[in-house]
């Protein structure tokens, strides 16, 4: 009786680590999405800084306005929650 207690309680026990361990894959993926999207716009706010470095400042030229759909849209990003255990 307490080797089918046991083998019960080590299935549940094992139910629980699999379903741990792929919302932990779930939250890396998400997280490995948002990091290459923070690289990306690092990567854009550098070029625009050696951009407007390079540049005078006596030039009467406009500056072509950049696409608002590239920037890096903050409030849309997924935000990865997770819950204490208390």
């Amino acid at each position: 009786m307490s080797n089918k207690k046991s083998l019960r309680m080590l299935k549940k026990l094992s139910a629980r680590l699999n379903k741990r361990m792929e919302d932990m894959r779930d939250i890396m993926d998400d997280m490995e999405i948002e990091f290459e999207l923070l690289q990306k716009q690092i990567a854009k706010l550098e070029l625009k800084k050696a951009d407007t470095k390079s540049q005078t400042s006596t030039s009467d030229a406009p500056e072509e306005a950049e696409s608002d759909d590239e920037d890096l849209d903050l409030e849309n990003t997924t935000s990865v929650f997770v819950k204490p255990k208390f």
